[in-house]
């Protein structure tokens, strides 16, 4: 009996002593017994990556791929952890600023190619990290339940939209937890850059209209889409682009006043022993046959000039702020400031700070 309680004291021990990262959902591509094998660490819907993932496997047989989906803040944490043992060959995310604060601290390598040659030069960062989609941050709505059908345009209607139908649409607005979600974080900041003025205003109605917050774009079109709430605010384009096309009542709105545009990067982790196939792939992702099958199936806004249905968006006149992969992010990252920013935003929405 003694035996077992020491035993596991200690087992309790070594659990207490482990990272506390998320692990991932695991998805297998490609057979088992291939000669080639590549790990990739995404934040990205694997339903948006895996027809990419299939296609790239037909063009290269002998590999297989283990795909590992988890949050930005998990991914990021991921890393860092296994810094010694990396086990991905590519890491791929939406929150660009961890992981430019991954390339900053040194956890990723250096990798150059002919693709990679060709991207515009906003698109990557000291040859470590590399976009490969640009897409915009919009709002979704619900057709059939939204106040009158009097959908905002941009942030001054929203504003006037929620005064207009206080009671009809308190509780009914979703956004992102800026204290959970890495990209979430990364949108609240660049609106609060890009707009002050309103961007305190619509917090502040946020606040008396009690927003609801959510780990992710897709939890939060899941609650639109069942009618808890009729409309999400600073939501990721591609994921909202694929779920309207498959939902007549869901409509997606590009703010007018300014769209953000966000771009989604990989970097190839430093000491990685899966490096060239991690190369391979976002070669892959970057060639003309990858960014072609993005627009095409609807997948991904790519980011080598864009045209064609589901980039529509991306050809608007409404003024642009794409979030450009600078050292501005990393002071964004900064842990005062991010430690203020997060503490009068939840000041702003009247959250209780101690339920993160």
């Amino acid at each position: 009996m003694k035996s077992s309680i020491k035993e596991l004291l200690l087992l309790l021990a070594v659990c207490l002593m482990k990272p506390h990262f998320a692990m991932g959902e695991i998805y297998e591509f490609g057979e088992p017994d291939s000669l080639n094998h590549l790990t990739l660490y995404s934040s990205v819907d694997i339903k948006i990556l895996s027809p990419l993932i299939k296609h790239f496997i037909i063009l290269n047989p002998d590999m297989s791929i283990q795909y590992e989906q988890m949050s930005t803040v998990g991914l990021y944490e991921r890393v860092i952890a296994e810094k010694d043992h990396l086990k991905a060959g590519l890491v791929i995310s939406s929150a660009m600023d961890l992981q430019l604060k991954l390339v900053n601290d040194g956890f990723a390598q250096r990798y150059q190619s002919v693709t990679t040659d060709e991207l515009p030069a906003m698109a990557t960062w000291r040859n470590q990290v590399f976009a490969f989609s640009l897409e915009p941050i919009v709002m979704v709505a619900n057709r059939g339940l939204f106040p009158n059908s009097e959908f905002p345009t941009n942030r001054q209607e929203l504003l006037q939209t929620i005064r207009k139908y206080s009671n009809d649409i308190k509780g009914r607005i979703g956004t992102y937890d800026v204290r959970k979600g890495g990209v979430g974080y990364l949108l609240a900041s660049q609106d609060s850059r890009q707009a002050n003025t309103t961007w305190g205003r619509l917090l502040e109605a946020f606040g008396s209209h009690k927003v609801r917050t959510y780990c992710c774009t897709n939890e939060i079109i899941d609650d639109i889409e069942s009618g808890r709430i009729v409309l999400g605010y600073n939501l990721l384009g591609a994921n909202a682009y694929q779920r309207v096309l498959n939902n007549p009542w869901l409509i997606m709105l590009i703010p007018s006043d300014y769209t953000l545009m966000l771009m989604r990067v990989a970097l190839i982790p430093k000491n990685s022993k899966e490096a060239a196939n991690g190369g391979l792939f976002l070669d892959y992702l970057l060639s003309e046959q990858g960014q072609k099958m993005m627009q095409t199936e609807n997948l991904l806004y790519p980011i080598k000039e864009p045209t064609g249905k589901n980039v529509q968006s991306l050809n608007s006149s409404h003024p642009r702020r794409v979030i450009e992969l600078d050292q501005q992010l990393l002071l964004g990252r900064d842990f005062a400031k991010q430690k203020r920013f997060i503490e009068e935003w939840e000041y702003a929405l009247e959250l209780n700070p101690e339920l993160q």
